[in-house]
């Protein structure tokens, strides 16, 4: 069993250069993930002069974790925004969401990008009888929006089911190929093992410091999965992080559908084309990241079903209204992310690219405002922030304290400094610093990917605390 994503067995073919002189731009974007170079392509498109930056190698974060799904089937989260916000909002939603799948599938078609695109047919389905009018009422809910969906009873899948709903035109693809498609066509437009450090905005320019290097640029884009600032946005208090456990294993049953539950725990899966091999892709299990206690037991409910060959985690942003956060947070719209896609960033990171292109060019786009940053805060929304901020009250006690299981870590003192030390199978010591960069948060040892874990927040760190994923901007390594 490979203790990675199945995605990252693909290499690119292309590498970028590191930063190594000054430069100037309009428009740099931070972050080299599917969101990142969907941002590129898209402004690149329309000829303006901007440019990428990657703490690591592009694609190698959230995105290479993602099952990969192109669907507007997305678990609860149109019930979700009908229910905390409106049902207006989720008319909008679900046409963002279609809009952002003509998209992809019109750049893959266009550029004939070899990426195992796939058109499937999606299901959302419940074996909980409480759960069945809920999903009567998602199918009034598309039928109102004109879309082409049917109850199944018997789907083509082994999971239990009373009630399922099945759409047409969804896809799945490899989004680490389609990525080095873009890669490959703008790398003289970016740069890789580029750390962004510090963020100063002096008269009409952003002065940001990457690898001791200053980037001058009149528009700043964080393509990050979570940014690394507090303020301006205190994402924190807006959202809270959830992770989900996957795995994929061989099958000689190749089926052309993607599925995922409305139900506890959840249930999500897929196929993967690889030949001589085909791949089901399984998901099971979510959860709020301050509410675990054992990660080695989660992965084990996952491998109790199945023999994996592949096995990992993810980590998503889910917002207090289950809507993204895409577009500026200044007053001139010259500094703007876009995050928190509540597990769905296939999607949303197409959205997102669009969104901001039109900002940027001063473009009515309708998604402008319902995805807003700065968008306001309904009664519904304000109920959900307690929750949003015990979870990081409860994740920042718990990794304090360090009482997520693991017989196989010590926490001590070397040099006056705190540390957490694992012995590997060779009795190898791996000593890290025991607090995350970001928020000082306490860090949790991941004995299954081999990862140092944030539970606050999401940072990743490898074996030796060599930093893999933010928001932290800074590594974990002890130097006797």
């Amino acid at each position: 069993m490979k203790n990675y994503s199945i995605w990252n067995e693909y290499k690119s073919k292309t590498k970028c250069n590191t930063l190594e002189s000054d430069i100037e731009t309009d428009i740099l974007i931070v972050g080299g993930g599917i969101t990142g170079l969907s941002i590129l392509e898209e402004l690149k498109a329309q000829n303006l002069n901007c440019i990428l930056i990657e703490r690591n190698e592009c694609g190698r974060g959230v995105t290479s974790r993602s099952t990969a799904k192109i669907t507007y089937l997305q678990e609860k989260i149109l019930m979700n925004i009908r229910t905390l916000v409106s049902v207006e909002a989720a008319d909008k939603y679900l046409k963002s969401q279609i809009l952002a799948i003509n998209k992809i599938k019109e750049l893959i078609t266009k550029n004939n990008i070899a990426c195992d695109f796939k058109e499937v047919d999606s299901y959302l389905f419940t074996n909980d009888e409480n759960n069945i009018s809920k999903l009567e009422e998602e199918y009034n809910f598309l039928i109102k929006n004109n879309i082409d969906v049917s109850k199944i009873t018997k789907p083509p899948f082994k999971e239990s089911c009373k009630l399922a709903l099945k759409v047409p035109n969804t896809y799945v693809f490899h989004p680490l190929k389609y990525l080095d498609f873009w890669k490959n066509k703008y790398q003289k437009s970016m740069y890789e093992h580029t750390k962004l450090e510090s963020i100063n905005k002096k008269n009409n320019y952003y002065e940001c410091y990457a690898n001791n290097h200053l980037i001058k640029a009149k528009y700043l884009i964080i393509a990050t999965h979570y940014p690394y600032f507090l303020t301006p946005f205190c994402l924190p208090i807006k959202s809270h992080i959830e992770t989900s456990y996957i795995g994929a294993s061989k099958t000689t049953n190749f089926k052309n559908i993607s599925a995922i539950n409305i139900d506890k725990p959840t249930i999500s899966l897929r196929y993967h084309e690889d030949n001589p091999n085909n791949y089901l892709i399984y998901l099971k299990n979510s959860y709020i990241s301050s509410n675990i206690t054992n990660i080695k037991d989660n992965f084990n409910k996952l491998t109790d079903i199945k023999k994996f060959n592949y096995l990992w985690s993810n980590k998503d942003i889910i917002t207090n209204d289950y809507m993204p956060y895409i577009g500026s947070i200044t007053k001139d719209n010259t500094f703007l992310i876009a995050c928190g896609y509540n597990t769905w960033g296939m999607t949303n990171s197409i959205l997102a690219s669009i969104i901001i292109k039109d900002i940027i060019l001063k473009k009515d786009n309708p998604y402008i405002s319902l995805f807003s940053p700065k968008r306001n805060f309904n009664l519904s929304k304000l109920i959900r922030f307690p929750i949003d901020i015990k979870s990081n009250i409860k994740a920042i006690i718990k990794s304090t304290k360090n009482n997520v299981n693991n017989s196989q870590v010590i926490y001590t003192k070397r040099n006056n400094q705190n540390v957490a030390i694992y012995k590997d199978e060779k009795n190898n010591e791996h000593i890290v610093l025991n607090k995350c960069p970001h928020l000082k948060c306490g860090l949790v040892f991941n004995e299954i990917e081999k990862t140092w874990d944030c539970l606050c927040h999401g940072s990743r760190f490898n074996i030796d605390g060599k930093c893999i994923e933010g928001p932290s901007n800074y590594d974990i390594t002890f130097k006797e």
